[in-house]
């Protein structure tokens, strides 16, 4: 069934996507669905988790009705309905212009929307569908692949996108469990996700496919 959803979301719209995958690489089976302009896309992001009592972070957020976490937009909101992701999901806060919502569904998978309040089409949807759910030692933080936007565990200061060689290409502070970034990089240029303590020490280094 959750191979079904996720071919579904793929079909809305076949752009390529990449997911962040712990070490040893192995690619994460996620499902997403964003919005941009008036566009659908539907790549692959890393999340999984459990949130405080449920979510297995500080941020416990306030609980609102799903009906109200992407309104008028009907493509993302059957996205909601096939991840399974319930009636409410938990409102943690907005960071940059940027609404962030999260909650587990039945499975267990840790799913996530995203809100930029100020602009009408860049919406995002995505759920974790591995076992080995966010947060844990090796998964601090999900991502959208393109951009630093996502939910980070406690003790996490910092996000970074780096290249192959270790270059940082972008990175930004995480406040609230929530981190942002306006940065968009191209297709493929981040290869890892790493996670920073406040010292500035490495946390966790997440494999993002090629």
């Amino acid at each position: 069934m959750r191979d079904d959803v996720i071919a579904r979301l793929a079909a809305a719209n076949p752009v390529p996507g990449s997911v962040p995958v712990r070490e040893p690489v192995r690619v994460r089976r996620l499902a997403i669905a964003v919005a941009l302009a008036a566009v659908v896309a539907v790549p692959t992001v890393a999340f999984a988790g459990r949130l405080a009592g449920v979510l297995g972070i500080s941020n416990e957020g306030a609980t609102v009705p799903v009906q109200s976490v992407l309104p008028g937009d009907s493509t993302l909101d059957q996205a909601l309905q096939d991840l399974n992701v319930g009636s409410t999901m938990q409102s943690l806060g907005t960071l940059n212009g940027v609404a962030f919502y999260a909650a587990r569904n039945p499975d267990g998978d840790f799913c996530v929307a995203i809100d930029h309040v100020d602009q009408t089409y860049y919406k995002g949807v995505f759920c974790d569908l591995n076992a080995d759910n966010f947060p844990s030692a090796d998964v601090r933080a999900v991502s959208f692949p393109r951009s630093l936007e996502g939910i980070a565990a406690d003790g996490v200061a910092k996000v970074a996108f780096v290249d192959a060689s270790g270059t940082v290409l972008d990175s930004t502070p995480v406040v609230g469990n929530l981190f942002e970034s306006d940065v968009r990089l191209p297709q493929g240029a981040a290869a890892y996700l790493e996670t920073l303590d406040a010292q500035g020490n490495v946390l966790s280094k997440q494999k993002l496919p090629g």
